[in-house]
């Protein structure tokens, strides 16, 4: 019976001190390996990595692994976020590093777009390391401690007259609502007052630059801009003053942007081809001027187009698209435009060649295709052209011009 319980004792001591020499000898320590996250961690140190962010904004981090001991270590990664708002967008796949070897990794936080601000923000992201081929592991965690500035706060334009004026007002007026009434109802006056004291007199301005009288549609589209663009500037302070969630704010800010976007844009469509039109109508006038009317369509292309690759890539960038997006868009328009005015386009470049290479002149005696004529007016779109009897006025377009085979009696040269 004592040599029993000799024995016993001797195992139970053993099995005791078989752990304590495993981790002495075996055990992962901390002067193995080293995590560096350039400026705001080390795993010497334990410091929680801090910073700021923004709303919509994405955080990439470089992550330095250092193996400082003979073995090679394999490295996976864990994340949690305490907060739905901001989360690891991305975090690195598992990957090895040899013996004294180091590997750079990338992970990613990001915020969400429609958040209101948070003073503190709290993520975890565990590393897990397995010596290989022993497979012993042990597990190193990086705290995020993030700050969000959203742009959506609106805690400094809360329940205050135009978002700047604090509302002192008793109840029941003391809340947002009073404040956001208020400022509805004066820039609405502000809006009126414009449009009865400024849109007739711009109108009136623009009206002069037209031959023929438009100073009712002039109202018209100085007043619908005015009215979009506060509306605009109206709405969105309206809901900082409400102190709205961000969520509503983001789609109120979007479909008054595009309305806003789209009302600009027809308005300045409108009124550059009114001046367009009544500076090539005083070209016009002069007679001799290779400029007139007759260019309008090709006015109203290059307009469209402009106008149409601005305004895309505007709303574009309201809706969150990037660059390259915006750029690859621009070029589908202007190509679609381009192809639908292609006939007009065309008959302007050859108006622009013949002008430049000087085929012939007002007065010249032709014959185009075997047909004869006089020049009597050369434009940037048409070439105008009299019988040889004088009595009829032929108007051609410059490409079927510029296309024909044109004998110049005046100059004796084939062209």
């Amino acid at each position: 019976m004592k040599k029993v319980i000799a024995i016993a004792i001797v195992l139970t001591t053993l099995a005791m001190l078989v752990p304590i020499t495993s981790e002495d000898s075996e055990a992962i320590s901390q002067n193995d390996y080293a995590i560096v996250i350039a400026g705001y961690y080390d795993s010497d140190h334990k410091q929680v990595v801090k910073d700021d962010l923004a709303n919509g904004q994405t955080f990439e981090v470089p992550l330095y692994f250092y193996n400082k001991c003979d073995k090679d270590l394999d490295i996976q990664f864990s994340a949690k976020s305490h907060v739905d708002e901001i989360r690891f967008a991305s975090i690195p796949e598992s990957t090895m590093v040899n013996a004294h070897g180091m590997s750079r990794m990338t992970f990613t936080i990001s915020v969400v777009e429609t958040c209101n601000s948070i003073a503190s923000a709290k993520l975890d992201m565990t590393v897990i390391i397995t010596e290989l081929p022993d497979n012993i592991t042990t597990a190193e965690v990086i705290n995020f401690d993030m700050r969000v500035i959203s742009e959506y706060d609106s805690g400094g334009a809360y329940n205050k007259f135009f978002g700047l004026i604090e509302n002192k007002l008793p109840e029941p007026f003391d809340s947002s609502f009073t404040p956001f009434i208020v400022s509805i109802v004066v820039f609405t006056l502000v809006a009126y007052l414009v449009c009865w004291l400024l849109v007739p007199r711009l109108a009136n301005y623009f009206n002069h630059m037209t031959p023929t009288d438009d100073q009712k549609k002039f109202e018209l589209i100085l007043s619908s801009l005015v009215t979009a663009s506060l509306t605009a500037l109206t709405i969105n302070p309206g809901l900082l003053i409400l102190g709205a969630d961000a969520s509503l704010q983001d789609i109120v800010f979007r479909v008054t942007m595009t309305f806003f976007i789209l009302a600009i844009s027809f308005a300045v469509w409108v009124l550059s081809m009114y001046i367009i039109e009544n500076i090539l109508y005083e070209y016009e006038k002069e007679g001799n001027s290779v400029l007139d009317t007759s260019l309008m369509p090709v006015c109203n292309a290059l307009a469209k187009i402009i106008i149409a690759v601005l305004a895309v890539g505007c709303l574009m960038y309201v809706y969150g698209f990037d660059i390259q997006g915006i750029l690859v868009s621009a070029g589908l328009i202007t190509l679609g435009i381009t192809m639908g005015a292609r006939s007009i386009l065309a008959q302007f470049f050859s108006g622009i060649s013949l002008l430049l290479t000087k085929r012939f002149h007002q007065g010249d005696r032709v014959t185009i295709n075997g047909d004869e004529y006089f020049v009597n007016k050369v434009k940037l779109m048409f070439t105008e052209f009299t019988n040889k009897e004088k009595d009829q006025v032929i108007t051609i377009p410059n490409d079927s011009v510029e296309s024909s085979v044109i004998v110049n009696f005046d100059t004796t040269a084939e062209l």
